[in-house]
């Protein structure tokens, strides 16, 4: 399985569908800021998920600030970060993915890309889809495991 990871938006949308045409996946994790950029995309996907959850930038939009998501035998816990003070660091997501027994960690906020094992559970953060580089990532499950690449559309 192969998931497309996107965070931090902001309104940039045209290259989360050229992404998504580039690229064979099983759907999208959109990790907030805009969530309304993951629904226009849901309308894009051919009947692929998009999964979502809110950002510090999605004032009164609907949908969860955390999900708790099990994919291809993988538990994932997805968030954008606001709540956890990823700014100041990774600690405390890191507790509170472990504390729900995920295996991953998927979050935003930074618009910094992030990519490490910690504690037997893989942190990402894909960066800003609206930066410079569109940075994005890829999620990939094979028989229970997963493994992350960070990747930018432009250089």
């Amino acid at each position: 399985m192969r998931f497309l990871v996107f965070s931090d938006t902001h309104g940039v949308r045209t290259p989360m569908q050229e992404l998504y045409n580039l690229y064979p996946n099983d759907g999208i994790i959109h990790l907030g800021d805009y969530i309304s950029d993951a629904r226009w995309m849901m309308e894009r996907t051919n009947g692929h998920p998009v999964y979502q959850v809110k950002g510090n930038c999605d004032y009164g939009a609907p949908g969860p600030e955390l999900q708790m998501l099990e994919l291809g035998g993988v538990m994932f816990l997805l968030t954008h970060g606001h709540r956890f003070g990823v700014k100041s660091g990774y600690g405390s997501l890191l507790a509170e993915g472990k504390r729900r027994g995920a295996q991953a960690v998927l979050f935003g906020h930074t618009h910094v890309p992030y990519l490490e094992e910690r504690e037997g559970v893989l942190m990402m953060n894909p960066g800003a889809l609206r930066n410079p580089g569109r940075d994005y990532g890829i999620i990939e499950i094979e028989n229970g495991k997963v493994k992350g690449a960070l990747l930018h559309q432009y250089d």
